[in-house]
């Protein structure tokens, strides 16, 4: 009876192993792990930024922050950032939802929060018991303060950790072919073989939609059809 494996990512071996195929050194004579290692990280973040640039879920984050009253002004921090107080996840690529709720207040729904596009600085308001907008610039959330303790629930674009060994998992399912081509690709061509670069740069973009065209149709849910050239809405005056 096979075994079943326990976890649904594949390990970064699996397209390590099928780069090396696909450059002829299956033996790994000259591509070793360590030499295809930092290609593979390249690709690997190529792919996020595949994946992101068609809002795949896959990369989303969410965690909960709880912002504690400074004891002199009484107010919440006024921003969420790198070196803040609690400090911004540290695989955070941008926020993209903001709620809250009363830190004391368990039992209370997440309010959504407003994010402020006006450009350049926050509305200059005082603090009240709740934070009510927010913010994203110069790579931090920037707040107005609450008068309260405020948890604040923030959803946002992650970047997955990069690959070190060859038994660490690739964190995004099905990922193998286009990994393991680009990887290749790159490898191609730093040894000047762009003839094979090409190709191989060419099937890594097809795997890659595919990928994201796997991602992406069980989002799509509400059937459309486009409307008949000879189709005229009718207009009626009242």
């Amino acid at each position: 009876m096979p075994v079943v494996p326990t976890t649904a990512y594949t390990q970064a071996e699996d397209a390590l192993n099928l780069a090396r195929a696909l450059l002829n050194d299956t033996a790994g004579a000259v591509f070793t792990d360590t030499l295809l290692m930092p290609l593979l990280n390249s690709a690997y973040r190529g792919l996020q930024r595949q994946l992101a640039e068609c809002g795949v879920s896959v990369l989303a984050e969410q965690q909960d922050l709880n912002l504690l009253q400074d004891p002199t002004s009484g107010v919440t921090p006024m921003e969420i950032s790198d070196v803040s107080s609690p400090q911004l996840p540290t695989d955070c690529l941008m926020p993209q939802m903001l709620w809250e709720r009363a830190m004391a207040n368990t039992a209370d729904v997440f309010v959504p929060m407003e994010k402020f596009t006006s450009g350049g600085s926050m509305l200059n308001l005082q603090p009240s018991t709740y934070l009510r907008l927010w913010e994203w610039r110069e790579d931090k959330v920037n707040l107005i303060g609450a008068t309260q303790a405020i948890t604040v629930r923030i959803r946002y674009e992650k970047a997955l950790p990069e690959i070190t060994l060859g038994t660490d998992p690739v964190q995004i399912r099905s990922a193998t072919d286009p990994l393991a081509f680009a990887t290749a690709a790159l490898a191609a061509r730093s040894r000047g073989a762009r003839a094979l670069a090409q190709d191989l740069l060419g099937a890594a973009q097809m795997a890659t939609e595919e990928l994201t065209e796997r991602y992406v149709r069980p989002e799509q849910v509400k059937g459309r059809r486009r409307m008949p050239y000879s189709f005229h809405r009718r207009v009626i005056y009242l």
